[in-house]
């Protein structure tokens, strides 16, 4: 039961977290080309390839994104600046108050709804904010937006974000192009002397998202399995000593007519509902607990991995199955008398 709630806590944690990339994506992205840093790079790159990958023939809108850190009420953010010419057909702004494009352009910070929720703030309000370079100030909030992981609770326009940072350096630009694929192939150009620079699609920036959420999920299922082997090695133990407290029924059992591999056969069913009972409260408690943890950190999403929990409950009769096969044989080969005289 432990084994599997663990297993399959995660499983609905790795889904929900996959579900939120994946809409994360599709809910602040409209480019169709979006060039980064590999995860092997610095993670920024020059602000110059940054305007050359703008000015390429077949760009019909761009965006230049950065990013840093600040100090809001005495703590510190994480802050992304943009170029606001091409916000409107790069990415998807979701505002709930207050107009993006003015706001960005006037100096003004936009923030998240969930930060606008936990913090009590709202377009025309003031908050004192702290920069490395500039020092202490005050911004105005412009406008709110839909909560997106990928855009970040704060945002700033271009202008105010290089006035406020020493040497900022883009993180990603965003493209938007009539045909995508003739303006990748000149990125790719343009990008051949920078090997840690890539361009990709908005369906390939997607899986990778996806693609490194699986890694890490994969290394916790081999820790897992290991929580796993301890519960078949404590399965075992039950069926022996079940084997070994009922010796004496098992040889009146074969005095009567049992044959061995009916014996066998009962050890083998008593191991697979034991191992079904434990895995179907296993999944039931993992699931509430995955759905938990997804709830506690706000993700976009929560799913529950019905194939997966599915594929759970199975595999776990099997493994009872295969854990039976030392005490059925054992209680197979028991001697009649022996066992019919044992106390």
């Amino acid at each position: 039961m432990i084994g599997i709630a663990l297993v399959s806590a995660m499983a609905v944690f790795g889904a929900s977290v996959s579900g939120s990339a994946t809409s994360s994506v599709d809910d602040a992205i409209k480019a169709d080309l979006i060039i980064t840093a590999k995860a092997s790079g610095s993670g920024s790159f020059s602000p110059g390839l940054a305007r050359t990958l703008t000015e390429l023939p077949g760009v019909n809108a761009s965006l230049i994104a950065y990013g840093g850190q600040f100090e809001i009420r005495q703590s510190v953010e994480s802050m992304k600046g943009v170029s606001t010419e091409g916000i409107s057909r790069t990415v998807i702004l979701n505002m709930t108050a207050g107009n993006a494009r003015a706001a960005l352009d006037a100096g003004e910070l936009l923030i998240d709804s969930n930060t606008a929720k936990s913090d009590h703030l709202s377009v025309g309000g003031t908050v004192p904010v702290k920069f490395a370079l500039t020092g202490a100030s005050t911004m105005t909030i412009g406008g709110i937006y839909k909560a997106n992981d990928l855009i970040g609770s704060y945002l700033v326009g271009e202008g105010f974000y290089l006035s406020h940072y020493q040497d900022p350096m883009p993180g990603a630009v965003l493209l938007n192009a009539a045909q995508p694929q003739a303006v990748q192939a000149e990125v790719q150009k343009v990008l051949a002397p920078y090997p840690t620079v890539q361009v990709q699609t908005r369906a390939q920036f997607e899986n990778a998202a996806v693609s490194s959420v699986n890694q890490l999920l994969t290394l916790i299922y081999a820790l897992l399995a290991l929580a796993v082997l301890i519960a078949l090695i404590g399965v075992v133990n039950t069926l022996m000593l079940s084997v070994f407290e009922r010796t004496r029924e098992i040889g009146l059992l074969r005095a009567v007519g049992m044959r061995r591999r009916q014996v066998r056969a009962m050890v083998r069913s008593e191991s697979v509902i034991l191992s079904v009972f434990g895995a179907v409260l296993g999944i039931v408690v993992g699931t509430g607990m995955g759905v938990a943890l997804v709830l506690a950190l706000q993700l976009n999403t929560t799913a529950v991995p019905v194939t997966s929990l599915a594929v759970f409950l199975v595999l776990s009769a099997v493994l009872g199955l295969v854990a039976a096969t030392w005490p059925a044989r054992r209680a197979a080969k028991l001697d009649v008398l022996s066992a019919i005289a044992t106390e």
